[in-house]
């Protein structure tokens, strides 16, 4: 219902556009040299890339969901650091972990960033860099009063990934979230802030969704609450919001793959979004076959983790990804291809 102020009842501002008028904005933009059409975020990822035809889109909001272990924070953090180091801006909600964990992580992707882009090799041919296990011992060792640059300086990388992170640093935002603070007014108004303050509005990593307090609802209707609010904040503001959502404990047992409908919460996770992605080990996906003829594919596919793009308003959907992991930086190798193995939707090969 619209109020005579031009406000619907929820309070959020509606406008009425004939066609001519959009025809006449969409010119009047591109005369400026503009682009008319919504701002599409990269992930890095150019696989990924090419499935979205570009990227995430301001206004949509993206699920990331899969089992505890398979990365998912590790790669919407990524989706965040890649935006930035694209030139963008990115903020990130994080309800599990401290702000100096994830600068801890960044650290060492950016110096293995720094270390691949050198081309410095070991013995063994492979580039070295310090990992995040690394970084942490140095950071809580400390350097008996010597600077950051000095602690930097004895990391493999080190220096290389200080100077990437000062030259991104003012356009990536932590956020420490609590459950019981952080609420969807609170996210909204952080967002507005920076989208204020940087003059375009930041890729948003809310991690994870279902950690979003919403007082004095019951776990589904703060699902649905929660999800919705953080769409209608992504047009709002123009922003591409990225969630992650937790599994049903249900979904987490041995030989299930976990799906869109597996999300912790209700049908409103699926309806919502815009784009849905879920993780899962490539061990636990493939078809038996190609366990129990080549053993040797057990450990390999270890190594790798599937991203099946379940709903992509924008391109294709039901695409299967596959990207090595390196979480020992912090991070997924971004150069991806589509998985050639056959998969299965329930697993029936245990190790």
């Amino acid at each position: 219902m619209t109020t005579p102020t031009g406000h619907s009842s929820n309070g959020k501002a509606e406008a009425l556009h004939s066609v001519s008028g959009l025809l006449a904005d969409v010119d009047h933009v591109l005369r400026r040299g503009l682009p008319a059409g919504a701002r599409v975020h990269p992930t890095g990822f150019a696989a990924l890339d090419a499935t979205l035809t570009g990227g995430f889109r301001s206004g949509e909001l993206v699920l990331v969901g899969g089992p505890a272990g398979n990365g998912k924070t590790t790669m919407g953090f990524q989706f965040a650091r890649n935006a930035v180091a694209a030139g963008g801006h990115a903020l990130v909600f994080s309800y599990e972990h401290e702000a100096h964990t994830l600068l801890e992580r960044l650290i060492s992707m950016e110096a293995m960033e720094a270390v691949e882009g050198s081309g410095a090799v070991d013995d063994f041919g492979m580039s070295t860099a310090a990992d995040v296990h690394s970084v942490r011992r140095a950071l809580e060792a400390g350097t008996g009063g010597a600077p950051l640059e000095a602690l930097l300086a004895g990391l493999p990388g080190g220096l290389g990934a200080g100077a990437t992170l000062t030259g991104y640093g003012d356009r990536l935002h932590i956020h420490e979230s609590s459950g019981a603070t952080t609420t969807l007014d609170e996210i909204s108004r952080i967002v507005r802030d920076v989208t204020a303050s940087a003059g375009a509005a930041p890729l948003v990593l809310v991690d994870y969704l279902q950690k979003v307090p919403v007082p004095g609802a019951a776990e589904d209707e703060r699902t649905t609450v929660a999800v919705e609010g953080l769409k209608d904040l992504a047009l709002e503001v123009g922003a591409p919001v990225v969630a992650i959502s937790a599994a049903d404990k249900e979904a987490l047992a041995s030989g299930h793959r976990v799906r869109t409908h597996d999300l912790r919460g209700t049908s409103s996770l699926a309806y919502e979004a815009d784009v849905v992605l879920i993780l899962s080990d490539k061990v636990d996906v493939v078809s038996r076959d190609h366990l129990v003829y080549d053993l040797g594919n057990l450990q390999r596919f270890r190594d790798w983790t599937v991203l099946t793009v379940e709903k992509n308003r924008h391109g294709r959907g039901h695409v299967e990804l596959e990207f090595a992991k390196d979480f020992e930086h912090g991070r997924f190798h971004t150069r991806g291809n589509e998985v050639k193995e056959r998969l299965v939707d329930e697993r029936v090969f245990t190790t």
